[in-house]
């Protein structure tokens, strides 16, 4: 695993408790995405059934286990030291679409304490705006949306080393690794620009 920021984080997001979770779930869904990869070789194309089938079961939770593992490393990868600051685009980005950071970080903390697995500062692909967004579930998400910081609220995530969410989100909310967010940005703002003519762009 790797994380963005210094391997001696403070109590409650220290290095052994981000290691703890990497175990538990990101490395063992990259298993089970090659065993799913390989049984869906061999799945029956001709039974098939909206209900239930051996093809749609593998599908959904090839899509459960890919995202568990795309999101978990964004997640690792967007937790750093203190004192990092969006740089000067995402800043202005942010206040375009929320109207401040501290609104847009008010509406993203609240998010955290609604959401049963994710929240999700993301780059519509489709208009250019900001947005949070939020999950219950690994395959829930929105097309055409890159995710620039990513903050996993399963109690996995928090309830061995903090006493409430809250206490959580607020610890992360301190050591969000802003350069790797920016970065995210700069990225999905020139894949933007490439596929702009491939979509009808509505406000």
């Amino acid at each position: 695993m790797e994380t963005g920021g210094s391997t001696n984080k403070p109590s409650g997001l220290s290095r052994e408790h981000l290691e703890e979770h990497y175990k538990l779930y990101p490395a063992v869904h990259k298993a089970k995405i090659k065993e799913i990869e390989a049984r869906l070789i061999r799945a029956d194309t001709a039974c098939v059934d909206p209900t239930y089938c051996t093809l749609r079961s593998l599908k959904k939770e090839y899509a459960y286990v890919l995202n568990s593992v795309r999101l978990h490393d964004l997640y690792f990868e967007n937790i750093g030291e203190p004192g990092s600051r969006p740089s000067p685009e995402l800043q202005s980005l942010i206040e375009q679409f929320f109207g401040s950071v501290q609104e847009w970080e008010k509406q993203f903390f609240a998010l955290a304490l609604c959401a049963r697995g994710w929240v999700v500062l993301g780059f519509d692909l489709r208009d250019g705006k900001l947005r949070n967004y939020f999950t219950d579930d690994h395959t829930e998400g929105v097309w055409s949306v890159l995710p620039l910081l990513v903050l996993d609220v399963y109690e996995h995530a928090y309830c061995t080393a903090f006493q409430t969410r809250s206490d959580y989100v607020e610890k992360f909310l301190k050591r969000v690794l802003w350069e790797i967010v920016s970065r995210r940005l700069r990225a999905a703002r020139e894949v933007f620009k490439s596929i702009q003519r491939c979509f009808r762009v509505s406000s």
